[in-house]
């Protein structure tokens, strides 16, 4: 009988032993899970930092690479990334950003076996490109495509007198009618225009909204040399192959054009609008192998 119950107490000694050196590396596979958990969570608020940082930042070019710098450094404080952990390169033609950045780690339970940190990185690259669809802000005007460069001077809306067969430089995007013409000169059109589409002419002079138009620009007082950027005197408008064209009619879209309103004038009681082409990046789709024309949009490539 003493020698059954030694067999027991045996039995029952080895099962502790070995349920403490089960609970021993359970404790250890969740100390090493929670440092690897905290590892992938750093890695992925430094990578949407970083992801936040260089889209912020192409906003900017290609013409402000100073700018650049300065908006893709306040992004990454704003995410809790310290622009000391982030290296910025910004390709020569200001076309593109990348961010390549590196962050310690430091780890709560896998010191008792040496492992202090562990590092993690995250890399990214924007580029711009030539606009193959605008989305959204696009103005209720058109432009016959040619070749000018930054600065030139363009008549985005005709005067009096000045149009082809009741065509004034107007097109009708999302409708027809001096309503929806007010509205998009307001807001902007708010679908997508592709190159390859077609889209209407406006005939008409459109003089009745050019108070609308007058109050929409004039609401911000900058110059082409000072003007920032969200400025209502930034329209985005199709570049298309022809207005001269007979009453309403198609017109190929055969690219786009980003231009700063410079003035709003009543000509004979007729509304002309002049503006200067400029390089600016806004909303759309991306083709790197279009011709430049000035209106781009930002791509995050990797």
């Amino acid at each position: 009988m003493k020698a059954i119950l030694k067999t027991i107490n045996n039995k029952k000694g080895n099962i502790s032993v070995i349920m403490c050196v089960a609970l021993i590396a359970l404790l250890a596979i969740t100390a090493y899970a929670v440092d690897i958990g905290q590892v992938y969570i750093e890695k992925q608020r430094l990578s949407n930092g970083i992801d936040a940082a260089a889209l912020a930042a192409a906003l900017e070019l290609p013409a402000d690479r100073n700018a650049a710098y300065a908006v893709a450094e306040e992004y990454l404080i704003e995410n809790n990334v310290d622009p000391s952990e982030v290296e910025i390169i910004i390709a020569e033609d200001n076309r593109s950003i990348e961010l390549i950045a590196n962050r310690n780690v430091n780890h709560l339970f896998a010191r008792v076996v040496g492992i202090n940190a562990s590092q993690v990185d995250a890399t990214n690259k924007v580029i711009i490109a030539p606009l193959r669809a605008a989305k959204g802000g696009i103005r209720p005007f058109a432009v016959e495509d040619f070749s000018y460069e930054y600065g030139d001077q363009v008549v985005l809306k005709e005067g009096a007198g000045d149009g082809y067969h009741g065509n004034y430089g107007a097109v009708a995007l999302g409708g027809s009618g001096t309503s929806t013409l007010r509205y998009n000169v307001i807001n902007g059109y708010g679908g997508i225009v592709r190159i390859g589409d077609i889209i209407n002419t406006e005939p008409g002079n459109m003089a009745s909204i050019n108070t609308t138009i007058k109050n929409v620009v004039e609401a911000d007082p900058s110059s082409f040399e000072d003007f920032e950027r969200g400025s209502p005197r930034i329209w985005v408008i199709p570049l298309v192959d022809s207005l001269i064209v007979s009453g309403r009619e198609g017109v190929l879209v055969t690219g786009f054009g980003e231009f700063y309103v410079e003035n709003v004038k009543n000509n004979a009681g007729k509304t002309e609008i002049t503006g200067r082409f400029v390089r600016f990046v806004g909303n759309g789709e991306v083709d790197v192998t279009l011709e430049d024309k000035g209106a781009y949009g930002a791509k995050l490539v990797k």
